[in-house]
């Protein structure tokens, strides 16, 4: 089970029909591993309310927590990610899973804010690992042709995560002192048996769904014509700074980067503190497991939807328009932003509602496209590397000081100097602080979308003449 896998006529000769179950099969234990990713990252956010008054710190201490697992997660994701680029990518999700697993389990044991931080920083260098090479296997697994809509559904378990690490962790950190420990214990104890799971699964041949999609199917090479007119990436280099620099020169990556620089700052602020946000009796008051719950139902159903809906109009409209992947990335942030002004100016849980579903519907649309299309241009062979890079980037000056900014600067909002976070009324300096920051960065995501859609065509065409020049050296 954990061998290469065959050529592409040895792969032919198997039936179609078994090779299509073993690739649901594969993105299964993916799903499941990234439903696992996601709880384990957000039972913290909803348990904060609770944790951080037990442990004695305040709304900066959460945000500092947040950040140091951000960052130690943006800086491994590169030498993980080269790793993956250089061995089995299953051995790489296995070993990952594993470590983040044993982090969340022991962070039962914490004893304050430091231990706390430390458990946080160890869960970020499980978690680096597994998403460029998860990314990377799955992409190996289906074709370019389908590969919004699979990496869409993949990214519907990243929301299931967060509705039950948001809902668990409120509900069981509200039953009694220190209830919250068994959250982690129990949250991470699953995860050593999918990291068996994925170890024991067959490593894909690189590239090898596109190449199998194009020997039953040769007219889906449309791109020949424009590839004439693009430039070759050139072939990989062992050199890692080279790599990054061929990367760097694909503008629709640097599209996709720059983009999720600015939504990567307000997905990470709003998960890190909406149900904090929800807790405060001057917003909307409601317990720990009310708000959890709340918070994660509405981002799991408005972001399936939005999630779901991105992937299939992305692949569609793809056939038509080959920038359409980024295209609808960037509409969708740019309608999002007044939704989410009037979601932090109101104090009616009615109307907050309305425009939070909005919201979520709408910042959840870039999910897979933009995963398709950071693949999509770029050659095979640094696919994992892609998105390694883009994580560095991307959350390094996005979301990785995000919550520590957010945090600080809500309590420097607050004249009593933090409490009003202990006396529970800090809702007001939290709304404000995210108000004036998220959404200029949600009109920013949007304006880079919309403009830089119309390289991608060129992008791809140039990825599909690298890996032919690769094939054939």
């Amino acid at each position: 089970m954990g061998e290469i896998a065959p050529s592409v006529s040895d792969e032919l000769s198997t039936p179609r029909r078994n090779r299509q179950a073993y690739a649901r099969y594969v993105f299964w234990v993916m799903f499941a591993i990234s439903f696992l990713n996601y709880l384990d990252r957000n039972v913290l956010a909803g348990a904060a309310n609770v944790v951080a008054k037990e442990l004695g710190f305040g709304l900066d201490g959460i945000g500092q927590i947040s950040s140091a697992f951000l960052v130690v997660y943006t800086l491994c994701a590169v030498p993980l990610g080269i790793w993956a680029d250089r061995a089995r990518r299953k051995d790489v999700v296995a070993t990952c899973v594993a470590v983040w697993s044993l982090a969340t389990a022991l962070t039962a044991l914490v004893t304050g804010f430091t231990t706390l931080f430390l458990s946080r920083m160890v869960l970020g260098i499980g978690e680096a690992g597994y998403f460029p090479a998860g990314t990377a296997l799955l992409s190996d697994c289906f074709s370019r042709e389908k590969r919004s809509r699979i990496m869409s559904w993949w990214s519907v378990a990243q929301l299931v995560g967060i509705l039950v690490g948001f809902g668990v962790g409120g509900a069981v950190a509200g039953l009694y002192t220190g209830s919250w420990r068994l959250l982690f214990l129990f949250t991470g104890i699953p995860g050593l048996l999918l990291a068996w799971l994925v170890w024991r699964l067959r490593e894909p041949r690189r590239n090898e769904a596109d190449e199998e999609e194009a020997a039953l199917n040769p007219e889906l090479l449309s791109a020949e014509s424009v590839a004439a007119e693009s430039p070759p990436l050139s072939l990989i280099s062992p050199n890692v700074v080279s790599q990054f620099r061929t990367l760097l020169r694909i503008r629709t990556l640097m599209v996709l980067i720059i983009m999720q620089i600015f939504a990567y700052f307000m997905l990470g602020v709003s998960t890190i503190f909406l149900p904090t946000y929800l807790q405060q009796k001057d917003t909307f008051g409601l317990s720990s497991g009310t708000a959890g719950i709340y918070a994660g139902v509405i981002i799991v159903v408005a972001g399936m939807a939005g999630t779901v809906a991105g992937g299939y109009m992305a692949d569609m409209l793809n056939r038509r328009h080959t920038g359409a992947r980024v295209l609808v990335c960037g509409i969708g942030f740019l309608i999002s932003a007044p939704a989410f002004a009037i979601t932090m100016l109101t104090h009616n849980l009615l109307i907050f509602t309305l425009f939070f579903i909005v919201t979520a519907f709408l910042v959840t649309v870039y999910q897979g496209p933009s995963t398709a299309a950071t693949q999509d241009v770029v050659p095979s062979v640094l696919r994992a590397s892609s998105v390694a890079l883009t994580l560095l980037i991307a959350h390094l000056l996005g979301d990785a000081f995000a919550p520590a900014l957010i945090g600080g600067l809500a309590t420097s909002f607050d004249p009593t100097h933090g409490h009003h976070f202990l006396q529970g009324m800090a809702g007001q300096d939290l709304s404000v602080a995210m108000l004036v920051t998220c959404t200029p960065a949600l009109v920013l995501a949007g304006l880079v979308g919309v403009l830089g859609a119309r390289w991608m065509a060129s992008d791809v065409a140039a990825a599909e003449q690298a890996d032919r020049l690769a094939r054939s050296a």
